[in-house]
């Protein structure tokens, strides 16, 4: 009733949200309260305050709703003024689960952390700004002492543990069981850090201490081994489902304890231990995948969704588009997965037909980082770059298939015309940077310090293209400024 009793005063002048800002708003825990709030306060903490119409809706489709708001609005100012925080900060503690309880705690606990227990500001907001909110940064002034001084672990690690989901419980737990999972089962603090700053936190903890022992004992896995798993997104659940199923996929299937530690390790966790004890047998007789293919897809961020689309997609993409099967499975066994397989299909016969690129090439793009939004990104602007710019199809691919993808495609189309005419570079030298680990950020440091390594200490513009070309990017060319701006 509340979205449409003030549809055209949200959507029209001067708040002007669009209406998936509306929904998001309505549809959160705030509904007719927040709404009411942003009509009210988006002009006030916009034009009072700095913030942007994306950050009010951030933070008013979150939890804290109306509360969350109005509590930024009076907060503000003593955040930034009196404690140092820039707005950005304050948003985004304001618009995680914490809201009007995790600010005012930063406000009362952010110069107790800093000055009695040496935490900087920054940590303050990593603790406040995830799901563990004011309960999380209470445990921390409580539990620092104790973790730092008796357990010997650093203040950072007590930050990481507290600013992941686990928050407050994660650290109790801590507390509780470093001692007995370091003298019992013989694991490292870091290691045990390592477990309770994932997601898994308290569970996952408690599983370690219950299943190390049968993991390693029957069914012959390390220490490490358990602590990789146990420290991914699978915890607890990804624990017992490699209890389970790991002499079934070992035996009846002919993994190695170390595949399918690798499987269980990554994002994918229970679901995808559970697909490949279901799949492998049809990818392996009916596709003419190996084993070690099986496990390459599901041991990346694919997991399951991306298992099942080499399924239902490997004909289809060898019968009607002429990949291979070692094409299909490079592109499902990197980061794109599912989306990258389904864009593939989608826009490989228009990148073959309308922009003269192979398969090879296609894949290439779709098997790195890039995947889905690195090939819709070379569908666009492979003409512009090609016929404005003066590269080729070739060089396209080139920064598309590697970490940059997207960004520095579009970086690439921005910045191209800046570096060739006010700073001398060819093309050829621009592909060379973006093409490259730096990409985006490659290129606009660049940009930014071209003039000053040359003018000021010497180098000339290979040089520079030379240290940003290569895997160092952004950080090679800025510790370069820094050794050369030395007195010394």
């Amino acid at each position: 009733e509340a979205v449409h009793a003030w549809r055209n005063a949200l959507t029209g002048a001067p708040l002007n949200l669009t209406p998936d800002q509306v929904v998001a708003i309505a549809s959160n825990i705030g509904g007719k309260q927040a709404l009411e709030t942003v009509q009210r306060l988006l002009p006030v903490l916009c034009e009072q305050h700095g913030l942007t119409p994306d950050q009010v809706v951030a933070i008013a489709s979150n939890s804290g709703g109306k509360p969350a708001l109005e509590t930024v609005q009076r907060l503000l100012p003593v955040l930034c003024e009196q404690h140092g925080l820039t707005p950005d900060q304050v948003v985004a503690i304001a618009s995680n689960n914490g809201g009007k309880p995790a600010l005012e705690t930063v406000q009362r606990l952010l110069p107790v952390l800093c000055e009695q227990h040496g935490l900087t500001p920054d940590q303050v907001v990593a603790i406040a700004s995830h799901d563990g909110g004011k309960p999380a940064l209470e445990t921390v002034q409580r539990l620092l002492p104790v973790l730092c001084e008796q357990h010997g672990l650093t203040r950072a690690q007590v930050v990481a543990i507290a600013s992941n989901g686990g928050g407050k419980q994660a650290l109790e737990t801590v507390q509780r069981l470093l001692p007995v999972l370091r003298q019992a089962h013989g694991l490292t603090p870091a290691q045990v850090v390592a477990i309770a700053s994932h997601d898994g936190g308290k569970q996952a903890l408690e599983t370690v201490q219950q299943l190390l022992p049968v993991l390693c004992e029957q069914h012959g896995l390390t220490p490490a081994q358990v602590v990789a798993i146990a420290s991914n997104i699978g915890g607890k659940q990804a624990l017992e489902t490699v209890q389970r199923l790991l002499p079934v996929l070992c035996e009846q299937h002919g993994l190695t304890p170390d595949q399918v530690v690798a499987i269980a390790s990554n994002s994918g966790g229970k679901p995808a231990l559970e697909t490949v004890q279901r799949l492998l047998p049809v990818l392996c007789e009916q596709h003419g995948l190996t084993p070690d293919q099986v496990v390459a897809i599901a041991s990346n961020n694919g997991g399951k969704p991306a298992l099942e689309t080499v399924q239902r997609l490997l004909p289809v993409l060898c019968e009607q588009h002429g990949l291979t099967p070692d094409q299909v499975v490079a592109i499902a066994s990197h980061d794109g997965g599912k989306q990258a397989l389904e864009t593939v299909q989608r826009l490989l016969p228009v990148l073959r037909q309308a922009h003269g690129l192979t398969p090879a090439q296609v894949v290439a793009i779709a098997s790195n980082n890039g995947g889905k939004p690195a090939l819709e990104t070379v569908q666009r602007l492979l003409p512009v770059l090609c016929e404005q710019h003066g590269l080729t199809p070739d060089q396209v691919v080139a920064i598309a298939s590697n970490i940059g993808g997207k960004q520095a495609l579009e970086t690439v189309q921005r910045l191209l015309p800046v570096l060739c005419e006010q700073h001398g570079l060819t093309p050829d030298q621009v592909v060379a940077i973006a093409s490259n680990i730096g990409g985006k950020q490659a290129l606009e440091t660049v940009q930014r310090l071209l003039p000053v390594l040359c003018e000021q200490h010497g180098l000339t513009p290979d040089q520079v293209v030379a240290i940003a070309s290569n895997g160092g990017g952004k950080p090679a060319l800025e510790s370069t400024f820094a050794q050369l701006s030395r007195p010394d």
